[in-house]
């Protein structure tokens, strides 16, 4: 499985500061969260080469906890194509998704933060 994770800055205070947010704040935080791994999700099976289509049909989301989801294609062959072999040039398709949406989820993320810490 190809593993690419994204953190913001200001992850480990607002882990810390999870206890201080509000309810309602804790919801914003896991909706945007989900938001934008369906919006990855999504900008990978755009650009993921399509032969068959198993490998973009394979792309799936799971939420963990309040502050985690992981998005990750299900196909053997997956991170031949994302980093390509000694024969076979690279198909990058689930890390330039997942930088494309990095920027939009810190700027989310902290107008939901700064805006609900009691």
């Amino acid at each position: 499985m190809i593993t690419i994770s994204i953190g913001v800055n200001g992850q480990k205070e607002t882990v810390a500061n999870l206890g201080r947010m509000s309810e309602k704040v804790k919801k914003a935080v896991k909706e945007e969260i989900g938001a934008s791994a369906l919006r990855i999700q999504a900008s990978a099976k755009r650009r993921c080469p399509v032969r068959t289509g198993a490998l973009r049909n394979s792309i799936t989301v799971d939420l963990y906890g309040e502050m985690s989801a992981e998005i990750a294609p299900h196909m053997p062959y997956a991170m031949f194509v994302e980093f390509g072999t000694r024969k076979m040039r690279a198909r990058p398709y689930m890390t330039p998704a997942a930088e494309e949406e990095r920027p939009r989820l810190a700027k989310e993320l902290e107008i939901i933060v700064k805006g609900g810490i009691e």
